[in-house]
This record gives C-alpha cells, sequence and structure tokens, in this order.
C-alpha cells in the first residue's frame, strides 16, 4: 500500500509540475523579430503608439493598445536611447 501511495504523490508531483509549465508565455517568432529594429520601422508598420513612456537611461516605451485582438490587450516596445527596439511585451489577451 506504501509503494501505491507514494507512485501516486510522485505522480502528481509531476502534473503539478507540467501545469506550471503550461503557464509560461508562448514565444512570438514575430515579435522576436523587431528586435534590434529602428523604431521608426517599427512605426510604419503599427502606425503612430497610442502613447510614449520616458523611462530610465533615457528609454522610451512605446505602448500600442490592441482593441482589434481584445480590449485588454497592449503591446509594449521598449527602445534603446538609440532607439532601436530592445524588448517586447503584453498585458491582458493578446493571444487569439
Amino acid at each position: 500500500m506504501t509503494s501505491n501511495r507514494q507512485a501516486i504523490v510522485m505522480l502528481l508531483a509531476a502534473l503539478s509540475g507540467l501545469s506550471a509549465c503550461s503557464h509560461a508565455p508562448p514565444r512570438d517568432d514575430e515579435m522576436e523579430r523587431w528586435f534590434g529594429h529602428p523604431a521608426t520601422e517599427l512605426v510604419k508598420v503599427w502606425g503612430p503608439p497610442k502613447s510614449i513612456v520616458k523611462l530610465e537611461e533615457r528609454r522610451l516605451e512605446y505602448r500600442y493598445p490592441r482593441p482589434d485582438v481584445d480590449p485588454s490587450c497592449i503591446h509594449f516596445w521598449l527602445m534603446n536611447r538609440q532607439g532601436y527596439i530592445i524588448a517586447h511585451r503584453e498585458e491582458g489577451r493578446c493571444n487569439p
């Protein structure tokens, strides 16, 4: 009986570990292709951002609400001081 309990505990631990991994955001190759490109190229394709926030070290964050995807979806693009894309993140339900 003890070995059955151990097997069940191990199975539950493995399943909980797998479910924790399933919550990681998917890597989006389309977004990653933008890294290293100038902000001017992003604006040509995405249009002007809804807002630009000045951050420390003269970096800028371009904010793009995406109500066409979902009312809660916002894309954030981080530019370095030279005006090149160095990071991207999303908030809300941005994946269909």
